[in-house]
């Protein structure tokens, strides 16, 4: 018999809690979609510090469908400004490499010339945002708020919760009054951070090589740093000095900034660090600053062992912890609530099978452990650099001559990790329970490339629709969100039997046809993409049991 309910409880279909990016594209995911949340958060406004910077291509397609680009263009680095990385013996020193990506004014307007420089403008209607997560919550918090069914409260504390098979009740206490609520939700997703109170009550443990070393971030006020360096405005700016090594992030462009204090020694002491000092050193020269924030924190590599018990999920950094390097780690967790928001939505809507949920952690975890190995190898790699400057680094000279030549060499090498759009765009969902692969072979996994590919698991290619080519132009990416879509190439056999097997089933599809140069794209003429972007089943015709695959990519069967 279920519990009793009890006296003044608030019912609610799903309750998120955690009021960071991957918590505000968790209840945006789920009232885009028609479906009523709940999200608690202690805070009530945004995070002042910037934290993650970066939004890759992959979620800034799942914004697209949102409408909500333009507010991230608007909050991001200045649109006309080439994104670049430099490394430098002290930023306002020696210039040692730099690498050089399009503006957001490039990959808005996709001049031919931009296009044959940057082959990952071919890939997606994105590349590399540059924003920070102070800039980010604002933008998602607006769109999640305006959402019919979506109750936002911030301020509000979440106390414990109990399973009781039926469902998930929950204290929360409202800071200001100290009053409390009960909360009876179907579902419960911790999206709590890395010292997620949820995980741990749950009792469930982190794998992988855990906590690495020890870094300290600075956030500061200045209109003085871009003339004192010289260096122009980039987004990320490697100091390699061996007595200041870190890098410095552009938050707007103009004022605000922020220096990753790295070391060497994991039992290097952290805590009493000066931050004018430490600045300084990296800069390589004094210079005017407001000190915003203090930080201290470690690398990480660590993905939680399950993903779900019972009614309760795990998302972001409550189910994996990152490295920086690679500005992997939110958009991972976007990625998680883009998953686990469609198939709630189905599940709750009674079209998803009792599956469904399962292939939540079945699918997102692989990607969590390699994502957050290629960000801990990255770290690795520049480690390795940093270990090797000597300090001739900044000598004049044939010896520094020579030595900085050496390690440009080596930062050559190292650098390629920027050149990311496999890690954001490449993931597949392989062996998944509501995928039907095809027995055909996996196309490569580089972190560096993508190779496009209706491969069943992979991410839809994107192909540009009409003769707009710029970023407000229609992709085949802007098929998928709320349905099945059924992709036909022209001349193909009929699919119907398919969608009515999944309509009959009350899941949303329909069939779109794709233009005839692109059918080499889509490698087979009938391809069935998923709500949230990703190929379930492909095939030459429709499958011989359509009922069977309905049902196996919906989560009905065993």
């Amino acid at each position: 018999m279920s519990a009793p309910r009890p006296a003044g409880a608030v019912d609610t279909p799903v309750l998120v809690v955690g009021g960071g990016p991957v918590g505000l594209t968790l209840a945006a995911e789920l009232g885009w979609r028609g479906t009523a949340c709940m999200l608690v958060e202690e805070r009530t406004e945004p995070t002042r510090h910037p934290k993650a910077t970066l939004l890759g291509a992959r979620s800034m397609e799942y914004l697209r469908r949102f409408g909500i680009t333009d507010e991230i263009f608007a909050a991001a680095l200045p649109p006309e400004v080439n994104y670049f990385i430099t490394f430098s013996t002290r930023l306002a020193g020696r210039e040692l490499y730099r690498v050089t990506s399009p503006s957001i004014r490039d990959t808005i307007e996709r001049p031919a010339a931009v296009m044959a420089k940057y082959r990952e403008l071919s890939w997606s209607p994105y590349y590399k945002t540059q924003i920070g997560q102070q800039a980010v919550e604002p933008v998602l918090w607006r769109f999640a708020a305006a959402q019919k069914g979506v109750d936002l409260r911030h301020g509000w504390r979440f106390e414990e919760f109990a399973d009781r098979g039926s469902h998930v009740e929950s204290r929360l206490t409202e800071l200001a009054t100290g009053r409390t609520r009960t909360v009876r939700s179907r579902h419960l997703v911790a999206c709590d951070g890395g010292a997620s109170a949820i995980r741990k009550a749950l009792g469930v443990r982190m794998n992988g090589r855990g906590r690495m070393r020890a870094n300290v971030s600075f956030y500061f006020r200045s209109a003085d740093f871009l003339a004192i360096h010289g260096k122009g405005l980039g987004n990320l700016y490697f100091v390699f000095a061996p007595d200041a090594f870190g890098v410095f992030t552009a938050i707007d462009g103009r004022d605000f900034w922020n220096f990753q204090y790295y070391f060497l020694d994991p039992a290097k002491e952290t805590a009493a660090l000066d931050a004018r000092d430490v600045l300084t050193r990296a800069v390589g020269k004094p210079f005017d600053f407001e000190l915003l924030g203090t930080q201290h924190w470690h690398h990480h590599q660590s993905v939680a062992r399950r993903w779900r018990v019972g009614n309760v999920f795990l998302a972001g950094d409550a189910a994996h912890l990152f490295v920086p390097t690679g500005g992997v780690g939110m958009n991972t967790g976007i990625g998680d609530a883009v998953d686990l928001g469609w198939k709630l939505d189905a599940t709750l809507r009674g079209w998803g099978g009792a599956a469904l949920l399962d292939s939540y952690e079945e699918e997102r975890k692989p990607v969590a452990v390699r994502n957050s190995v290629i960000s801990a190898n990255n770290s690795d790699k520049i480690d390795m650099v940093m270990d090797e400057i000597g300090p001739e680094i900044e000598d004049d000279g044939p010896a520094g001559d020579a030595h900085r030549a050496y390690i440009t060499a080596r930062i050559r090498w190292m650098a390629r990790q920027f050149n990311s759009a496999g890690t954001h765009l490449g993931y597949r969902y392989v062996d998944s329970p509501v995928i039907v692969a095809d027995g055909t072979p996996e196309p490569p996994d580089d972190f560096m490339q993508v190779v496009p590919s209706t491969w069943p698991g992979s991410r839809a290619p994107h192909a540009w629709l009409t003769d707009d080519t710029t970023v407000r132009g229609t992709s085949t990416l802007d098929w998928y969100g709320r349905d099945y879509v059924l992709v036909r190439a022209p001349g193909a056999p009929d699919g119907a039997p398919l969608t009515a097997a999944l309509a009959a089933a009350g899941a949303p599809c329909r069939t779109e046809t794709l233009p005839a140069a692109l059918a080499a794209l889509h490698e087979k003429p009938l391809v069935l993409v998923r709500p949230d972007g990703h190929v379930c089943w492909r095939g030459e015709r429709a499958p011989a049991d359509p009922g069977a695959v309905a049902a196996r990519v919906r989560g009905a069967l065993p």
